[in-house]
């Protein structure tokens, strides 16, 4: 992991999950949206706590399906407010494009 991209994304969070809001301080994780092999930088980490993480409707548990999705989505989103053509964002989100009805 880049300590540069953990501690920009850590000091954007300020101690807040970028999920659900609450405060958890030194305590949150660093999650990738898309794998750290695929594209890691600031953009594509967000910080969450553990339950938004680990927990059974977080990220990696077992109902963490629909929230993975939503996630990649506002991703990708984020790749066309800057402006990126649709090729580009392909590219990024490693080829392929997503949709919340996934």
């Amino acid at each position: 992991m880049d300590k540069n991209i953990y501690n920009l994304v850590s000091s954007n969070a300020d101690g807040y999950c970028q999920n659900c809001g609450e405060y958890y301080g030194e305590r949150l994780e660093l999650h990738h949206i898309l794998r750290r092999k695929v594209e890691a930088n600031v953009t594509n980490c967000k910080m969450l706590c553990r339950h938004c993480h680990r927990g059974t409707d977080g990220i990696h548990g077992k109902n963490g399906h629909i929230f993975d999705i939503a996630l990649k989505v506002g991703l990708q989103d984020k790749y066309f407010e800057m402006g990126l053509q649709e090729d580009a964002v392909r590219k990024l989100m490693n080829g392929r494009l997503y949709s919340l009805g996934e």
